[in-house]
């Protein structure tokens, strides 16, 4: 609906209460990235992946927020954890309008091609 203000005061609200929430800290960096506010995002997903570590979509958030910087680097190295952790953020990445300024870049187009449809290595 575009509230993005209001939801990251709902999440800061329910962080208040269960600060080990790492739902609330990825949505709340998702809302913060909508608001073009990604250095903030980014230190929410963060928050998040201290807490929940194995979270694919908190990386493949992460790697969102940085290509949105134009920061190659770690738009890279996030969405590369996000695929070992979970082969569906290949194909996100494919047509996703948040990497869109990094997709044409050699970097990412090696990490795609790097994994087969079953997520192993080329080797």
């Amino acid at each position: 609906m575009g509230r993005y203000e209001e939801a990251i005061a709902s999440y800061d609200k329910g962080l208040e209460f269960k600060p080990d929430d790492d739902a609330a800290w990825n949505n709340r960096g998702i809302a913060l990235g909508n608001l073009g506010r990604y250095e903030e995002a980014i230190a929410s997903f963060d928050k998040a992946l201290e807490i929940n570590p194995n979270n694919a979509n908190i990386y493949y958030n992460k790697a969102c927020s940085y290509s949105l910087q134009n920061n190659l680097e770690l738009a890279i190295q996030n969405l590369q954890q996000a695929i070992k952790l979970d082969e569906q953020y290949r194909e996100m990445a494919k047509t996703d309008q948040d990497v869109d300024n990094i997709r044409d870049h050699e970097l990412f187009q090696t990490l795609i091609n790097l994994y087969t449809s079953n997520g192993k290595n080329h080797e």
